[in-house]
């Protein structure tokens, strides 16, 4: 290439200038460019006038803050939102609020010193997350050089979010050298006959029980340990109740193994559902290749492999192959062993992702990546797609390291690799790697190799392309650009609903009881007017008389008797007008007798002037079922005054008095 334009760190003489169609070229540029957060936004919420803060909370905490990216691509984000602002939204009334946010990322740390091969999950069972690693005995800034006695146990961290497991304790739960808990008779310096070298243990729930999966020497522990002779599958022998008790963490909860024939070690697993029924997969590194292979399912199965080993991989690209002595010098690419190992399989949105490592475990180590679609038959080489570049390393950078820690990525690594996937609290995709520092801290036969401890265990975030692939190489900062970590939400109170209006229930009639009345003047008695139906909305009723001078009624249906003569009383319902009446003869009182001296009659149950009556004759009540009869009533609709039943009652006496035999005399004095 000639000419100007050229970036300083690349070769002219390695590079070339072609030509290409716009189609071409954006197809291009969005395969391949370096990706940058372009925007971010937020959907404004409504909320209901007279919702409570919880409420509030909980619905902002549902809503995620979406970035876009210059290649197309898009990913969700939950957000920590301003407590303050949130205390100012009042559901009292109408209105808008602003509520500010902080877009909440995964920490990009070192999660694990001297720990390599990192597995990181979440355990269902008790919501937290775990992460483990192949162990070193000290520290990555001992000046030990040479870590022969190194992987000689598996160490156990759980955190409740994944940021927490940076300073989560570790637990070892397993170290052969100390013997088998509860069999140290049998077992006094292995675990069930198996000890060091442990390489690349991970956990997989699968048939309904928790395994480690690891690879392990057969025999007693010794100084040096040994090479890894089998996988092998380790049972969590206790109960549901034991994880959610933090029993993962405890020696003592795991069992006797199970060897798992395939490869020696790096051995993953990964579950789909297929035909509405859930089927695992084994997945093998052996002699620079890979195998799939279906595991045996059904509830408490030890799932070993189902039928054969199916290749879907062979080494293929140059950077799968390592660099002769790294360390200290550099040597050209492909002029040490082919490896391809270290695989994990993740299911993701639309496919299926194999991240595997390529070249020896040092500066020059790789990760790279396969893709299926999530429905494609995984034993199928041809169901599987590569990536013809890593999609972490360091070997292709300009300064063959590259940045790393949010804090201002001022510590450099090299050579990342040996990964696992797990989905955090959004749902996005992060990623565990070791990763050596740079330069390297130990020198010696035995720096950048397996026996130095200067593999740490790092934790990221991936971002998933417009393409479907795995980006694993952005930085926090194109992850989420600066400028865009703070979000603005507008929460808008809805106006006070309006009440529904209850149906309205039409009046269809009214009755009156009794329809006969006869009263002597002065006397009150009661009607009772009956609505239909009874749960008629307007119950309201109006009162008349056809005269009033002989007798009036009041809005409770109170008829009094003024003078002699008949009168109707009516009754119409607001709603429809329907009317019922009643005819009331009023006599006079007797002009011979004496109104005062007539006994007291004793008080009637729905008598208007008796306190006791709730519709007593307070002259108020326009409403319904009107007054129940005040006196005495007769089986004819009729009721007596009280003169009248006084008259008959003389006269009952009289009659009763004769028929036992007793003879008297009424004597009316003449004047």
């Amino acid at each position: 290439v000639t000419g100007d334009g050229l970036p300083a760190w690349a070769k002219r003489d390695e590079s070339s200038v072609f030509a290409m169609s716009k189609a071409e070229f954006d197809k291009f540029h969005n395969n391949y460019v370096d990706l940058q957060n372009t925007g971010i936004s937020v959907k404004d919420q409504n909320v209901k006038n007279g919702a409570s803060a919880d409420d509030i909370k909980s619905r902002l905490n549902k809503t995620q803050a979406t970035a876009t990216y210059n290649d197309g691509s898009s990913k969700n984000f939950n957000v920590e939102w301003n407590a303050d602002d949130l205390a100012k939204v009042d559901t009292s009334k109408a209105g808008t609020y602003e509520v500010k946010g902080t877009v909440k990322q995964v920490d990009e740390a070192m999660y694990n010193d001297a720990r390599a091969d990192p597995d990181i999950f979440y355990n269902e069972d008790d919501g937290y997350y775990y992460l483990t690693g192949s162990t070193y005995e000290v520290k990555s800034t001992d000046e030990t050089n040479n870590q022969k006695d190194s992987y000689r146990s598996i160490g156990l961290k759980r955190a409740k979010t994944i940021s927490g497991l940076k300073n989560a304790e570790e637990h070892i739960i397993i170290k052969p050298e100390n013997g088998t808990p509860g069999h140290k008779d049998q077992y006094p310096n292995s675990f069930y006959g198996w000890s060091a070298f442990i390489w690349a243990q991970e956990f997989h729930k699968i048939n309904g029980k928790w395994w480690i999966v690891a690879g392990f020497h057969k025999g007693d522990s010794s100084t040096n340990g040994g090479w890894c002779n089998n996988t092998i599958l380790i049972p969590y022998t206790g109960d549901e109740q034991s994880i959610k008790d933090g029993g993962m963490l405890k020696a003592e909860n795991w069992g006797e193994p199970t060897v798992l024939e395939g490869a020696a070690f790096d051995v993953t697993y990964m579950e789909r559902e297929e035909n509405g029924k859930t089927q695992g997969y084994w997945l093998f590194p052996k002699n620079a290749g890979l195998y799939v292979a279906k595991a045996k399912m059904g509830d408490g199965v030890v799932p070993l492999v189902d039928g054969g080993l199916q290749k879907i991989y062979q080494v293929s690209q140059v950077f799968e192959y390592g660099k002769y002595a790294p360390t200290p010098g550099d040597n050209s690419e492909g002029s040490d062993q082919a490896i391809v190992e270290a695989p994990f399989m993740f299911e993701h949105g639309d496919y299926v992702y194999i991240l595997y490592a390529g070249g020896t475990v040092d500066k020059y180590y790789t990760t790279n990546l396969l893709r299926a679609s999530k429905d494609a038959d995984l034993q199928k080489a041809d169901s599987w797609t590569q990536v013809d570049f890593p999609i972490l390393d360091t070997n292709d950078t300009a300064d063959g390291r590259y940045g790393a820690d949010e804090s201002g990525y001022e510590r450099n690594q090299a050579g990342p690799g040996h990964v696992s996937l797990v989905h955090d609290q959004d749902g996005n995709m992060v990623i565990a790697y070791h990763a050596r520092p740079y330069p390297e801290i130990h020198s010696g036969s035995a720096a950048g190799g397996l026996f130095d401890q200067d593999r740490n265990t790092w934790v990221k975030a991936v971002n998933v392309r417009a393409n479907g692939m795995i980006d694993a190489s952005l930085t926090k900062d194109q992850e989420v650009a600066p400028a865009n970590r703070t979000v603005t939400v507008k929460v808008t109170v809805d106006k006070a609903p309006i009440p529904e209006p209850e149906p309205t229930v039409p009046v269809t009639g009214v009755t009156l009881n009794p329809t006969v009345l006869e009263l002597v003047t002065g006397d009150t008695a009661a009607l009772n007017a009956t609505v239909t139906p009874e749960n008629a909305t307007n119950r309201k009723v109006a009162w008349s008389s056809s005269d009033e001078s002989i007798a009036t009624v009041d809005d409770s249906g109170t008829v009094t008797a003024a003078k002699a003569g008949t009168v109707t009383i009516t009754v119409t319902t607001e709603d429809g007008e329907f009317v019922a009446t009643a005819t009331v003869t009023v006599k006079a009182k007797d002009s011979g007798g004496t109104p005062d001296s007539k006994p007291e009659q004793p008080s009637q149950p729905n008598n208007p002037s008796d306190s006791n009556n709730p519709n007593g004759s307070d002259g108020k009540g326009d409403d319904t079922s009107a007054n129940a009869d005040k006196s005495n009533g007769s089986n004819d609709g009729r009721i007596l005054s009280k003169t009248g039943a006084s008259v008959w009652g003389m006269v009952f006496v009289a009659m009763t008095l004769a028929a036992i035999g007793v003879s008297f005399a009424i004597i009316r004095r003449m004047d």
